[in-house]
């Protein structure tokens, strides 16, 4: 897929009136004609090309084009269209119309003109993309009066006016709500309906009370976790290509669940067992969470890659990769589950350099003949540009720390042809540390530190237990201040 350009995911507003930011348009229950034909009509517009597009996640991606013919633009093609989010592109001003394609309506057309297009737009032979124009027509309008509403609050001194003001806002916010269980109610099954009940908070009851009187303060919390995913159908594949799958799986990821590796694992299958009820769904939702935490921006959450890898991929529930794919997914995979946070530094012997002569030696050393309270392992590459830049961050660092219990480990990945220019790098940085390299590829030390990717830092406390992986030199001292802190707790 090429894509077109991109969209960020439309912002979040409270939950009574989130619905309004999705400006796309729907399609017809009733079509039984092969393939898609959707024909468009834009008045005070001239362009002799515009494109159809599509949206997956925060993404959009081209899928045809059309010349005008006879002042309309025609898409049409022999297989039906995926269902999900669709856009007509102008050019030259890169102006777009959403509206949306579902199996059932392939073949409609719509018409409107310049300057007010999402006004304007006439739907004929699409049911639904009526339904959602309408339901979109009402929220834009009570937006803008809560957002009224909102700004003379604001202004407002005298506090009785003020309260009178804040009860508008409410009446307008019951309204909201009962137009969306209105809509839902009244037309089941349809796109429209799904997509308001997909993003409709749980109603949350009180929270029980105890027999000493107390309730649970994180009964809310949990009531809401539970009841998240309700109104969102997994089995629906038309949410793959839109950005509301990939919202609701980020927020339940990163706003509800804990961040550890352990729930997250709780998390991930919980999401992949429900997508797996439809073939495309999973198909998305798979390689979407492997992305997720292959660079997790939490330290540790690589833990949740392997996990994926192990049981997704390496068991052949993603029969669909290719060979090529899956080695990449399951080699890395080996690789990150020997240096994850928590587990046992990998114990390597790799060739000493001799500072005095300037050589690498025949010595074999290896971190766990340091005698630190921590190891730093220090992973870098000849003629890196980063991992220069990495190396005169962690000389004022080192500095500083070396007579505060910290040492560093540094392993170049220069092999023995390459060993000159290892040479050179670590003369021209004065690298003051322990500087090892694995030139012979004996004790395979990239592969055992995932070396992959260089430059890259693993801190290891007295006992070579890997305490933090794949971070930065500004936050050394915080992970070795707190980790203190919480050995010092701890007795």
């Amino acid at each position: 897929m090429k894509r077109l350009f991109s969209n960020k995911p439309f912002s979040t507003l409270s939950h009574t009136f989130y619905l309004l930011l999705f400006t796309f348009y729907l399609s017809p229950l009733t079509a039984q004609e092969t393939g898609y034909r959707i024909e468009v009509g834009i008045d005070a517009y001239e362009s002799e090309q515009v494109y159809l597009g599509f949206r997956r996640a925060d993404k959009v991606y081209s899928k045809d084009t059309t010349a005008i013919a006879d002042g309309k633009y025609v898409f049409e093609g022999e297989e039906a269209l995926p269902p999900g989010i669709y856009l007509i592109l102008m050019p030259p001003d890169n102006k777009f119309l959403e509206f949306v394609v579902t199996k059932e309506e392939q073949h409609f057309s719509f018409t409107t003109k310049a300057p007010s297009f999402y006004k304007n737009m006439k739907f004929n032979g699409s049911e639904e993309n009526r339904l959602l124009h309408d339901y979109q027509s009402f929220m834009n309008e009570q937006v803008a009066l809560s957002r009224k509403i909102e700004a003379q609050i604001k202004n407002e001194k005298d506090e009785n006016k003020k309260k009178k003001l804040t009860i508008q806002k409410a009446i307008v916010s019951k309204g909201v709500k009962a137009h969306q269980t209105k809509t839902v109610n009244d037309h089941p099954g349809t796109y429209v309906s799904k997509l308001v009940a997909a993003f409709q908070k749980p109603e949350i009851p009180e929270a029980p009370v105890n027999a000493d009187g107390t309730s649970d303060e994180h009964f809310a919390f949990k009531y809401y976790k539970a009841h998240y995913w309700d109104g969102f159908d997994l089995s629906d594949e038309i949410f793959v290509n839109t950005p509301y799958l990939k919202q609701k799986i980020d927020r339940y990821l990163d706003k509800l669940t804990i961040q550890t590796p352990d729930s997250m694992i709780v998390a991930v299958n919980y999401i992949l067992e429900k997508a797996a009820q439809n073939d495309k769904v999973f198909r998305y939702s798979l390689p979407y969470l492997l992305n997720k935490f292959y660079k997790p921006t939490i330290m540790g959450m690589d833990e949740v890659y392997v996990h994926i890898s192990d049981k997704y991929y390496k068991s052949g529930k993603a029969d669909w990769a290719s060979k090529e794919s899956l080695k990449k997914i399951t080699d890395d995979a080996f690789m990150i589950r020997g240096v994850l946070v928590g587990k046992q530094a990998p114990d390597i012997k790799v060739q000493l350099f001799d500072h005095s002569i300037e050589q690498f030696t025949t010595n074999l050393i290896s971190p766990y003949d340091v005698d630190a309270e921590f190891t730093i392992v220090f992973l870098w590459k000849p003629g890196c540009g980063h991992c220069k830049a990495m190396t005169a961050e962690l000389i004022p660092f080192y500095e500083e720390w070396k007579d505060k219990g910290v040492e560093i480990f540094s392993i170049s990945s220069a092999n023995h042809m390459d060993a000159e220019n290892a040479i050179k790098d670590i003369k021209d940085k004065g690298m003051p540390w322990i500087v090892t390299a694995d030139l012979f590829t004996r004790a395979r030390a990239m592969q055992n530190y995932y070396g992959i990717s260089l430059p890259k830092l693993y801190v290891l406390d007295k006992n070579k237990i890997i305490i933090a992986n794949r971070v930065g030199v500004p936050q050394l001292p915080d992970i070795i201040n707190d980790y203190r802190k919480n050995e010092e707790s701890e007795k």
